[in-house]
Formats: C-alpha cells, structure tokens, sequence
C-alpha cells in the first residue's frame, strides 16, 4: 500500500490538501484525481501542487469510523452556542470553547492566515502547543475503503446528505483517526469559501457536523485538537502525522435538532444515557 499525499499553495497561502492509500495499480488514477482538485478548487489556483507518492511499509490500522450525528443549527449564533456545549461536555472550560472558536475564525497563522495542520491546544489552560504555528500539525497517512465510502454514501443519503458526502466522507476520516489518537476533542471550521459547516469530534461524542459555524464566503478555517497536559507531544505529534489508519466501517448517521441534542448532553451530564 502507498501514502499519497497532495498540498496546493498560491504563494505559501494554502488553497487545497488530500490524502489516500492506494495500492500500486491505482495510483496513477488516484495522482490525476488529486492533481484535478488542485488546479480547480474554489479557494483559488496554486501555483504550487506537490504530490507525494510514500510505500507504506509498518501495520495500518483499521478502525470504524465515528458515529455521524448532524445538527440543524439554523444560523451562526445557534452553531456557536451548540459547539460550545459540545467543547464544555469535554471539561475544556468556556472560555477557552470560545477563544478556540474565535481562533479558528480569525486565521491561527501568522498575519491571521488558515494554518496548512492543526493546532494543538492544552485543554486545561488553552496554551497553544504546536512547534510550529505556520505549518501545525498535519494529519496524514489515512484513507477509507471502498465498502466503508459506499456505506457512508449510503446512509448520509438517508439523511439527504448525498451531495456532502465527498467532504463530509474526508472529513469523518481525518477525525476519526485523530479521536483514536488520545485526543480530547476536535474542533473543524471549513476553509472553503462556500463552505460554512464545521465540526466536533472525540471518542466521547462521536463526529458532531454543525452547520453555519462560519459566515459565508469567507476562506479562513482551521482545526484545534485539544490535548491534556499529560501528553507527550512528541509522540502525540508523530502518531497523528505518520501513523497509517484506514477507516473500514461506516457507523450510525443521523439528523437531530439543536433541543435534542441539548436534552442528551443535559441526560449525559446527569448519567441517564450511556451513549450519543
């Protein structure tokens, strides 16, 4: 199996990034897949694609992707207070909810740009951690098979999702992986322009889309992983960008309402409910 990693820039400003796990015979295909994003994504056209083509040569692991739950958050306001409950759920305190939620809108690198990775936050003190506040940390070396994608596309179209499922399928991959990872929680604002979903996911609270957490036609996003202080960095750093992981089954999918979902985490909170 292979590593195929993509990243277009346009003048070190990032505009587009893919990852698979390929076998041989399909990489040719998968490299002209990846080469087509690049040059026709809506954030604008690099004039820089790099791909790279890696042979994956430790044990990938499979795990099943995270529960799928999609809230109807009817405007901006609605999202934010839902994905501040969601962040508190975690015990990261509401302060730091909305300086994450703020951070993420209002660019994590410097000159207020979107970060190529992530950013890793302690989630007791809000302290950013990461090396390297240009670059982050890249999740990568991941990928989901083709039964799990049918799967998936299958039920989001249940939930009429069908015409998400490209992004949503990425981004249930990547947070499905980083969950496993002894990550606290993730917070996700999409970058695209007409993208204005974001996310919250753990192992705790499955993968949480929000819609609206960003305002239209803007293309500054980004992610946070919340981390606790216990942490190795180092290898936390290192499993999250070079561990291989494959998501070989899709789970649960389902719509509920910002009250509902209010009444599960109070049930949550109060011990009537052992699941979301």
């Amino acid at each position: 199996m292979y590593s195929l990693r993509m990243r277009a820039t346009a003048s070190e400003r990032h505009i587009s990034g893919a990852e698979r796990i390929v076998q041989l015979k399909d990489v040719q295909s998968v490299v002209k897949e990846l080469a087509d994003r690049a040059v026709s994504h809506e954030n604008g056209m690099p004039n820089s694609i790099k791909i790279t083509l890696e042979e994956i040569t430790g044990d990938i692991q499979y795990i099943p992707a995270l529960p799928l739950t999609s809230i109807t958050t009817r405007n901006h306001e609605e999202a934010v207070k839902i994905t501040t409950l969601a962040l508190t759920h975690h015990a990261i305190p509401q302060q730091i909810a909305h300086h994450a939620i703020d951070l993420i809108q209002e660019g994590g690198a410097p000159g207020g740009r979107s970060m190529r990775g992530a950013m890793v936050m302690n989630y007791e003190s809000g302290l950013r951690i990461e090396p390297d506040r240009e670059r982050g940390v890249r999740a990568t070396r991941m990928d989901m098979s083709q039964e799990a994608g049918e799967e998936l596309k299958k039920n989001l179209s249940a939930i009429q999702l069908s015409d998400r499922a490209p992004m949503i399928k990425e981004a249930l991959t990547l947070a499905s992986k980083v969950a496993s990872l002894k990550t606290i929680a993730e917070i996700c604002i999409s970058d695209n322009l007409s993208n204005h979903t974001g996310y919250v996911a753990s192992e705790k609270i499955g993968f949480l889309r929000i819609p609206h957490l960003k305002e239209k036609q803007v293309s500054i996003g980004g992610r946070i992983f919340f981390v606790p202080t216990t942490i190795n960095l180092e290898e936390y750093i290192k499993e999250v960008e070079e561990k291989p992981v494959i998501i070989d089954q899709a789970t649960s999918t389902r719509v509920i309402s910002t009250g509902e979902f209010t009444e599960e985490l109070k049930r949550k909170r109060e011990g009537t409910t052992t699941s979301m």
